[in-house]
């Protein structure tokens, strides 16, 4: 093999931007912003977005799946647990003759 002055075009490319996509709320409106380029253009990007007034997107609040109360068992008179079935609560004691107690909504 012989030597050779070609240099491989692949070393001559410019390096892959990168892509951003900003999440943002304006004047009550979702909006989406994508730009390419270096975390400084992101940066840009972001106090640009703040100085029109927009704000981050809020997480959205999640409704608690417990109960405000927890029932009794009717047999042990103890709280009952949560099931995995939703809403759905059972007594892990078992009664007197060797079965569980009923499960309860």
């Amino acid at each position: 093999m012989t030597n050779s002055n070609i240099t491989p075009i692949e070393s001559k490319q410019p390096t892959p931007a990168a892509k951003f996509i900003v999440g943002a709320v304006l004047e009550g409106f979702p909006v989406q912003v994508e730009v390419e380029g270096k975390a400084s253009d992101l940066r840009a990007l972001v106090d640009r977005l703040k100085a029109i007034g927009a704000e981050p997107p809020r997480a959205a609040q999640s409704e608690p799946t417990k109960p405000a109360s927890v029932p009794v068992c009717p047999v042990h008179n103890k709280p009952m647990k949560a099931s995995q079935k939703p809403g759905k609560f059972y007594c892990p004691r078992r009664a007197d003759d060797g079965s569980y107690c009923e499960e309860v909504t």
